[in-house]
């Protein structure tokens, strides 16, 4: 996620005419003041009758905190020049930082595809796919390795708390090399601060969004079956108990956890984490592994965190709320609203 700033400007003439090929007499200008204030480029090029002024703010990193930097330098910028289209250039900008810049109707653009720009008469929105194997697009995913993540979720759960490292290291279960390493990494990066010795957290909703994005990304190990049952809540209760009289460790997420927790509209798969797959007691149940048509879907958790973080709720084993926005998240057809109303309530808890 990080690249030298010369060489990352030298890339960045190219991949605008290359993305928006209808501009023309183009005019790049580096390290320019306007008014007193200076951009690490001004590109003015033309399309069809008007002439269109992009003031470009460039990080070596597009962790969400360079990203808000860059937006506000450039809102500072357009406020005083209101003819320019502020444009914030990372080499791997995240979700949350996509999510910064649209807030303040800012333009962005990485070195791996994702771009939006709209302005008058032009409107240019992609999505890239990261390639892992080149230098800029190789994220730090240390910080939110399925050991590692146990840090961030300390200071998720405890945002306004200021924690030593000893205190990590008795809440996450890892060793004193480990914690030191990554909240060294995590510090760099933003995520936290550091005062006389005290750790704390530096914006919620980064880290949120962040170790969010590492659970959507990951892959999970799972299988789905069908069992018949008259209703999915009475599915949840028939596997509920059959996993609690087997002394097998469970908690449901995505849209069978989120029912337990709060009012959504109705659902007919039902999904759960489980200590082992190989576990699971398929002929007890009358379950049918299957690719199509299931009901029921088992997931063996990255980390044991996500057990034993777990609570009941009607007598019923579900996920914590962090775990179970970001498994809403990963689901694309039906849970991305239903994971904003998690996020409220993790932000009412808060309060």
């Amino acid at each position: 996620m990080y690249i030298p700033e010369k060489k990352l400007i030298t890339q960045v003439e190219k991949e605008f005419r290359s993305r928006i090929p209808f501009l023309s007499r183009w005019k790049i200008e580096y390290e320019k003041k306007v008014n007193g204030l200076k951009a690490d480029m001004v590109i003015t090029a033309r399309y069809k009758e008007e002439i269109y002024y992009f003031c470009v703010e460039i990080k070596r990193v597009g962790y969400p905190q360079y990203v808000r930097e860059a937006v506000y330098s450039l809102q500072e910028l357009v406020k005083h020049n209101p003819a320019y289209y502020p444009v914030v250039v990372v080499p791997l900008i995240s979700g949350q930082g996509i999510r910064i810049c649209n807030e303040r109707n800012t333009g962005y653009m990485d070195l791996t595809g994702n771009m939006k720009i709209a302005v008058g008469g032009i409107y240019v929105e992609k999505e890239g796919k990261p390639d892992y194997g080149r230098e800029y697009s190789r994220p730090e995913q240390s910080i939110f390795s399925p050991k590692s993540s146990r840090i961030s979720l300390c200071f998720l759960h405890g945002p306004q708390r200021e924690f030593t490292r000893k205190d990590i290291m008795e809440k996450s279960g890892l060793s004193k090399g480990m914690v030191s390493r990554i909240v060294k990494l995590m510090t760099k990066t933003g995520y936290i601060l550091e005062k006389a010795n005290k750790l704390k957290l530096s914006n919620f909703n980064d880290l949120l969004s962040a170790w969010a994005e590492s659970i959507i990304n990951r892959r999970d190990i799972r299988r789905s079956y069908y069992v018949w049952a008259q209703s999915p809540r009475q599915l949840m209760r028939t596997v509920a108990e059959s996993f609690s009289v087997a002394g097998i460790r469970y908690a449901f997420t995505q849209e069978a956890g989120a029912s337990l927790v709060a009012p959504f509209s109705t659902f007919d798969i039902i999904t759960a984490y489980i200590d082992s797959l190989n576990k699971f007691p398929a002929a007890e149940l009358s379950a049918t592994e299957t690719s199509k048509g299931f009901n029921l879907v088992l997931i063996e958790p990255y980390d044991e965190v996500v057990l034993t973080s777990a609570r009941s709720v009607l007598g019923m084993q579900v996920v914590d709320n962090l775990q179970l926005y970001a498994d809403l998240k990963k689901n694309v057809l039906r849970g991305d609203k239903q994971a904003e109303h998690i996020r409220d309530i993790i932000g009412k808890e808060l309060e």
